[in-house]
């Protein structure tokens, strides 16, 4: 079951399907690092697992062209949204990078992508 929590701005029902439950949504750890991405758009949602009602917060991205993009990483997360507010609104492109924590474990990230915006 899918529970949208917040929108950027308001999506039809095709946007909110692609969004949340389309099959070509591409996970955001399997795009290559220095891949550019035009956000149109950020829905947040809840994903509940009916076989055991674990709750997954996922963050979906929505391009100009209706690719979608999704993650459950908190850093990513953080980035676009912390992007996003300094954007106030204006369309923007973002970078998808990734490295190791001193911990060893993965991560994705983004930075905005200012070459795109001069």
């Amino acid at each position: 079951m899918i529970n949208i929590k917040e929108m950027s701005r308001e999506f039809n029902e095709v946007e909110q399907y692609l969004m949340t439950i389309a099959p070509s949504i591409v996970s955001m750890k399997d795009v290559e690092d220095g891949e550019h991405i035009t956000v149109d758009g950020v829905l947040i949602f809840e994903d509940v697992k009916e076989d055991s009602g674990e709750v997954v917060e996922i963050m979906s991205i929505i391009t100009p062209e209706k690719q979608v993009y999704s993650c459950q990483s908190a850093t990513f997360k953080r980035s676009i949204n912390d992007i996003s507010n300094i954007m106030k609104g204006k369309p923007f492109t973002v970078i998808k990078t990734s490295g190791k924590t001193k911990a060893n474990r993965d991560y994705i990230n983004c930075v905005l992508d200012v070459d795109s915006l001069a």
